[in-house]
């Protein structure tokens, strides 16, 4: 990327007015790493972040394998992470998972062409920071990055909530809504609940249908999105009364 100058150890960077005049670790800036392979995206998005303020220091990566060499190096504390899902190296959500392996799901925002919905639920459920979609007028997308670098959780969803009036989850649905985000099989979620699995599945497709939801995932979104489920898991508690805690997610 020929137009993008290079900071410290030759990694290239995009910086704005700094009174330091010192790269993405000078004391009291803000270096967001952007993952991202096409040149003329990497550009803009660095030069939006740049207007976002003047301690903000975007640094570009263009490859998976870069991208965690980077979040791996020790010298370096990212601020934020805009994160593509298709770059080199990278495939679905395995640079995503990568990223949440490290501790860093809440300060990383994916910035995808991919519009899915499955996408969407799971890296809200496993507490992304947001999910910003490039085909959204310019805008909403410049909006959306600035909620994410104040630390305020943006996701497509949150932009066509509807609540259906008078929509209910039971407290059986509830509880069993939080298993599924623990993880479990609807045999194991009958077996801990002491209910029949065909039972499970009926409850399922209940939930599915009133939360209008595409799958198990998007459910356990949808919920929390609504208010719910918390938006961190609960303990939960089995029929004789003893804490069950579960989380499968990998």
């Amino acid at each position: 990327m020929n137009s993008v100058p290079l900071n410290f150890e030759g990694r290239s960077s995009l910086s704005g007015p700094n009174p330091n005049g010192q790269g993405a670790d000078a004391v009291g800036s803000h270096p967001v790493l952007v993952i991202e392979d096409h040149p003329l995206v990497a550009e803009a998005t660095g030069k939006l972040l740049v207007g976002c303020g003047n301690l903000i220091v975007p640094v570009i990566s263009s490859t998976a394998a870069d991208a965690l060499e980077r979040l791996d190096d020790e010298r370096s504390t990212w601020f934020r992470i805009f994160l593509d899902l298709d770059v080199p190296g990278a495939y679905g959500l395995s640079l995503a998972r990568e990223v949440e392996g490290r501790g860093l799901a809440d300060r990383c925002c994916v910035v995808s062409a991919f519009d899915n919905p499955e996408y969407v639920s799971e890296t809200f459920s496993r507490g992304f920071l947001g999910y910003i979609t490039k085909a959204i007028p310019i805008a909403d997308f410049t909006a959306a990055v600035m909620k994410v670098l104040g630390g305020e959780r943006s996701f497509p969803f949150a932009r066509h909530a509807r609540r259906v009036v008078g929509l209910r989850l039971t407290r059986r649905q509830t509880q069993l809504l939080e298993r599924i985000r623990a993880g479990l099989s609807s045999k194991e979620i009958a077996t801990e609940m002491h209910i029949a699995e065909g039972t499970v599945n009926n409850h399922v497709a209940a939930i599915l249908q009133s939360l209008e939801a595409s799958s198990r995932a998007h459910a356990v979104a949808r919920a929390i999105e609504l208010g719910f489920l918390e938006s961190r898991p609960q303990q939960m508690v089995a029929a004789d009364g003893a804490a069950i805690v579960h989380d499968r997610r990998s």
